[in-house]
């Protein structure tokens, strides 16, 4: 069974991250690594590469790898090119075998020559989006539903079952578990007032959109559409538009932000459609890589 790693080496890592972040301008690790780098997470598995014995010597290098395969993996800025992201990339192979599905975060040019050399194909494409102020439309709500926001303790069931439907093909957010959930609203970023609910008229929960305000990744603070989801059965009603527009409308009107992104999965064509007629350019692309005999 993996082990949760100490606090001193959970620091470590974070601080690794940050220093790959500001060289290469994209964060290396999302945030559900880091929220696993502390505490049980069942499965959760760490790999640390160091630049001679551990606890005597800078750590050069750090791998996570969860229960279902999906891996990342980052070296520091100034051990690159010497071997490390090779041999983490190899024990993640040895532990992870065909269903491993390691993320490139902005599919770096080395990301791209390690996959080749390790015979790793592209699995996978996360597009990073982002919409600077512009006037927001105004939301057309179907008929029957009312908005109101997130009450922690009170609506978590809810919420969890609703993603989990709507996101019942996605192989990260679907899988959400109260603890997942419990973790993100601990942060210092959560804010009820910024996670709509959709409520039908049978009040039950028919849709949200959580948005997220970034504060400490660069001098200006901007917005995220963090997840929006939509109930199957309120599905195609225009419910998914109505709800990012009201988190467009709250992130730039309501918290004076200029700067709005989100993340969307390749396959996901209508979402990314909406989110382009919206207004959002590609900004950056994550590529996820399998071993090419898997696909």
């Amino acid at each position: 069974m993996p082990s949760p790693l100490p606090p001193a080496t959970a620091s470590a890592v974070t601080e690794l991250a940050r220093s790959a972040a500001e060289s290469d301008g994209v964060n290396p690790l999302s945030e559900h690594t880091l929220l696993h780098l502390e505490g049980e997470h069942s499965g959760d598995a760490h790999l640390l590469a160091y630049a001679g014995n551990p606890g005597e010597s800078p750590l050069a290098g750090y791998a996570a790898l969860g229960p279902d395969g999906s891996a990342e993996l980052v070296v520091s800025p100034e051990y690159r090119r010497q071997g490390y992201g090779t041999s983490l990339l190899r024990m993640l192979l040895d532990h992870g075998g065909s269903g491993l599905r390691v993320w490139a975060h902005g599919r770096l040019p080395g990301a791209d020559e390690l996959a080749t050399r390790m015979d790793l194909s592209v699995a996978r494409e996360l597009y990073f989006l982002r919409r600077t102020a512009a006037p927001v439309p105004a939301a057309v709500w179907p008929e029957g539903i009312t908005l109101r926001t997130f009450v922690p303790g009170q609506d978590d069931d809810a919420w969890l079952a609703v993603n989990a439907a709507a996101f019942a093909h996605h192989p990260e957010q679907g899988s959400w578990t109260q603890a997942d959930l419990a973790d993100r609203l601990e942060q210092p970023w959560f804010d009820p007032a910024g996670f709509f609910l959709a409520v039908d008229s049978t009040g039950a929960l028919a849709g949200f959109h959580w948005t997220k305000v970034h504060t400490d990744e660069g001098p200006t603070p901007f917005g995220e559409v963090y997840v929006v989801g939509v109930a199957p059965t309120h599905q195609g009603t225009g419910l998914g538009k109505a709800l990012t527009l009201e988190g467009l409308r709250h992130l730039q009107e309501d918290r004076g932000l200029s700067s709005i992104t989100l993340y969307v999965d390749g396959t996901n064509t209508p979402a990314h459609t909406l989110y382009t007629n919206l207004g959002f350019t590609t900004a950056a692309l994550d590529v996820q890589y399998a071993p090419a005999a898997a696909l």
